[in-house]
């Protein structure tokens, strides 16, 4: 199970008086017992804040493409918890993988009004005026995955580096076991331009696998942020102008499902008792079918990292639950962050995988003769 931890800037300011004379003393005695009347009453107001009902109040809650499952099922726990926990109505916004129907969302809450924002946009710059004026306008906000702009308010992180690492690490060091006289010719599909995913997702993949192997190939950091179409297309290109690549990375599933057709058109994309034949394909998000071909011992993709849609969703409610109640404070930098899952056919067991993805997924899935059903 992740791990979830709150990291909060709190600033302590004590203050000691001593002072000899009586009316020092007296002095003394009347600024406690002052200190003492505000302590209480900003105890008084912190508890009645406390107790703010959420029932029936409206939370905009953004994902960057519903085209991705990993976002399907996390705005799916979303609207699910934010009502049973809260009483809360979550709204879904589509970001639609593009920054323009992000930047129109973030104008439509500004428009409409909402209690609560979970913010998840690309181009946090872009935006970050309206965001502001929509935080002024009493909206408990909390930006998604990266932060917007230069405001400092709290957002929900997410930790990858440490699996994406994992993951590059295991690639290079499977291909070079089961090939030892093939040089290593790899691939990157993703966001090349986002900072982000820079550091969280292809950064640390490739710097994994270049400490096993220095001299690999690096054929391609190629951009395909547009989603599946592109990343189908940039695939087809890959593959006609690079057939020796034999590690492909896509760094989201939707990414993923462009990726796949393109290698099987081509023939490839297949292994044999668990070893790939032409490539090792490795992938982000961990859906249904992602896990279900991980474990298929006649399939390339062997490795994913799983992101956990149902702790993320609980995360990034409560969190704005927290700020609207003043227990996270709206204008400070404050990061709750969640860990990624590291996934692999040759290193977790099938049984681990599967009770991961009913619990982050709400699945049912069962292992049958080695294989996931």
């Amino acid at each position: 199970m992740s791990k979830v931890k709150i990291i909060l800037s709190v600033i302590v300011i004590i203050s000691v008086i001593a002072v000899m004379s009586v009316a020092g003393c007296k002095a003394e005695t009347a600024e406690t017992t002052a200190a003492a009347e505000t302590t209480a009453a900003a105890a008084e107001t912190t508890a009645a804040a406390k107790e703010i009902s959420t029932e029936g109040l409206k939370c905009a809650y953004f994902a960057s493409t519903m085209e991705n499952n990993y976002h399907q099922a996390d705005t799916s726990w979303a609207v699910k918890y934010g009502k049973e926990k809260y009483g809360i109505d979550v709204q879904i916004f589509d970001g639609k993988s593009d920054n323009n129907v992000m930047a129109e969302n973030v104008d439509q809450v500004l428009a409409i009004g909402f209690d609560l924002l979970s913010v998840f946009v690309w181009e946090g710059e872009t935006v970050k005026d309206a965001v502001r004026e929509i935080i002024e306008g009493g909206t408990a906000t909390a930006a998604f995955y990266q932060g917007i702009g230069d405001l400092t308010i709290p957002y929900n992180a997410i930790s990858e580096k440490e699996a994406a690492f994992k993951m590059g690490v295991t690639a290079a060091t499977k291909w070079k076991e089961f090939y030892p006289d093939k040089p290593i010719v790899y691939a990157c599909i993703g966001w090349m331009e986002n900072p982000v995913t820079t550091a969280e997702r292809h950064g640390p993949f490739v710097e994994g696998l270049l400490s096993v192997e220095p001299n690999a190939t690096n054929v391609g950091m190629l951009d395909a942020a547009e989603g599946t179409e592109k990343a189908y297309a940039v695939a087809q290109d890959l593959l006609q102008a690079h057939p020796e690549v034999n590690i492909v990375y896509a760094e989201a599933n939707n990414l993923l499902m462009g990726v796949l057709p393109a290698l099987e058109e081509a023939g490839r994309g297949k292994a044999v008792d668990g070893v790939p034949l032409t490539e090792i394909v490795v992938s982000i998000d961990a859906p249904e079918q992602e896990i279900r071909d991980v474990y298929d011992p006649t399939k390339a993709l062997k490795i994913t990292m799983g992101l956990t849609p149902k702790e993320n969703a609980i995360a990034r409610m409560d969190t704005l639950v927290g700020i609207l109640r003043g227990e996270i404070p709206q204008w400070e930098l404050v990061e709750i962050v969640t860990y990624d899952y590291y996934i692999s056919y040759w290193d977790v067991p099938i049984e681990e995988a599967v009770a991961w993805f009913n619990e982050q997924y709400a699945g049912n899935l069962t292992v049958e003769n080695g294989m996931v059903k």
